[in-house]
């Protein structure tokens, strides 16, 4: 009877979440993010384009399509966003030349990743009691039914598979840390979901190695072979995907972004910008490019010939190695993304509404906005804080691991630090990798940090739940001591 209790609560509160969810996306008054020109990297394999000539990017949602093969455009860009926006339309059978497709279709598959991971986080909490389940969930519903999040689901953005696939990771790598015995279903869950986060961006492929240690590690220690095999097979394919996407990444892309972090920025913030130039690879003929960026008509950046001859002799490499000949500047430039980026948690030049709607070019919405707004004022008024919590959390993590070990919350403690690891990695990858629209890639930082703020939650609350039973236990053994009586009547006893 407790586990069909437990069964109807997660069902409820899965049902609670996804209602949130479908109130955002599906239901009259929906919203979604306005295009910021990227949707053409993967609705142009689909063929896909918005019904009018008319340019909506960044002013309004778009959420109307057609089916047109003249709209059809072989992207450098592969993304497991593009493989669910291919189910959507065929989910929706706007398959045939001239098919309208709803971009709410996309919206509900993203929508059904996200409550999966809700409920897989539910499962992951097994036995708890019933007050600590619902806590964990009101603390991911607080934070992942927020517009910050909820408003890419109605989006071609890639940023729309990495949320998903990291939520569904998330909780499919905490199911499997605190079980103690994981199974083959398990692996290939968390396999799945690591799979659809690492090929969703290059950007996120780079660090496929955290799920593909974790899974090796817990495929150690299954016992049965079948399960043993799964999670081996699951790192493979982890592998293979984040490979695949590194291996088939845009060079031209990542030449640019080089381009703007060299010449938009570094040249402009150096005390000596002619010798950083020189020092990074730059020709002196091409400091006159200081200040520019590759989006400016003009910018020798949209030469593809030119630009791959620039990354030729130039290169992530040697900037990493300028990083570390000038750490003060590293450390400025991250200081930097921090203070007057990190708090832009929505992007503030896309629109939520579209252009029937009736709203302002360019608003955005208010509604269910509460945890992001709180978060940007935070960072406004304090953007050090976000420093202090990543401290805290790993030194709890690494406190719980030390205390604890070879116990479930060891292992859900080692993932935590992995968490926290990846948000860590993503803010230096955004703030020091590139410098245009650092604020919306950003986004996984934030996704982590988030992660980090519910694995506290959950482990504040049984902290207090072990200290109430600890209490518990100490008061009745000093009333067995008493003969039974609370500690107190013993005075009272000799008085009488």
């Amino acid at each position: 009877m407790g586990m069909v209790r437990r069964g109807w609560l997660a069902a409820a509160l899965s049902l609670v979440f996804g209602g949130i969810l479908a109130w955002q996306l599906l239901l009259p008054h929906f919203i979604g993010l306005a295009n910021n020109a990227d949707f053409g990297k993967v609705s142009g394999w689909l063929s896909l384009a918005p019904p009018d000539s008319w340019n909506s990017n960044f002013l309004y949602f778009q959420p109307d399509y057609i089916r047109s093969q003249r709209d059809y455009w072989r992207s450098p860009y592969y993304s497991s966003e593009t493989v669910l926006a291919w189910l959507a339309v065929r989910l929706s059978r706007a398959t045939t030349e001239g098919a309208h497709f709803d971009i709410r279709a996309l919206g509900a598959l993203h929508a059904a990743l996200c409550i999966a991971a809700f409920w897989v986080m539910l499962v992951a909490l097994g036995r708890a009691p019933v007050w600590r389940v619902c806590a964990a969930a009101g603390a991911a519903m607080v934070c992942f039914t927020d517009v910050c999040y909820t408003a890419y689901l109605n989006s071609f953005y890639m940023d729309a598979a990495a949320l998903c696939g990291l939520l569904l990771l998330a909780a499919s790598a905490a199911w499997i840390a605190a079980a103690h015995e994981p199974s083959a279903g398990q692996f290939l869950l968390c396999g799945l979901a690591g799979l659809i986060y690492v090929t969703s961006k290059t950007q996120h492929a780079i660090w496929m190695l955290l799920p593909v240690v974790f899974v090796a590690a817990h495929s150690l220690r299954a016992r049965s072979r079948p399960a043993r095999l799964a999670g081996f097979a699951a790192g493979a394919i982890l592998m293979a995907g984040g490979t695949g996407e590194l291996a088939t990444a845009d060079a031209g892309n990542r030449a640019q972004a080089l381009f703007n972090k060299i010449f938009f920025q570094i040249a402009n913030t150096g005390p000596d910008a002619r010798a950083d130039l020189r020092e990074l690879g730059v020709r002196p003929e091409e400091f006159q490019y200081a200040g520019i960026h590759s989006y400016i008509p003009g910018s020798p950046a949209l030469d593809m010939q030119w630009i791959h001859q620039f990354y030729a002799r130039t290169g992530y490499g040697r900037l990493l190695a300028w990083y570390l000949r000038h750490p003060s500047r590293a450390a400025r430039i991250m200081n930097d993304a921090l203070v007057t980026d990190a708090p832009m948690m929505r992007p503030d030049n896309l629109s939520n509404f579209r252009r029937e709607e009736g709203h302002p070019a360019g608003a955005r919405t208010d509604r269910f906005a509460a945890w992001s707004d709180l978060r940007s004022a935070l960072l406004a008024r304090w953007p050090y804080h976000i420093v202090l919590w990543y401290a805290l959390f790993t030194a709890g993590a690494i406190a719980t691991v030390r205390g604890r070990p070879h116990t479930p919350a060891s292992r859900v403690a080692w993932l935590g630090l992995g968490i926290a690891a990846l948000g860590i990695g993503h803010f230096l990858v955004a703030s020091l990798a590139d410098c245009l629209e650092t604020g919306r890639h950003l986004f996984p930082f934030h996704v982590c940090t988030d992660l980090t703020v519910c694995f506290a939650a959950a482990f504040f609350v049984r902290l207090k739940a072990s200290d109430a039973k600890r209490s518990h236990f100490v008061l009745r053994d000093r009333r067995s001591l008493n003969g039974g009586r609370p500690p107190n009547c013993q005075g009272v006893q000799r008085r009488q």
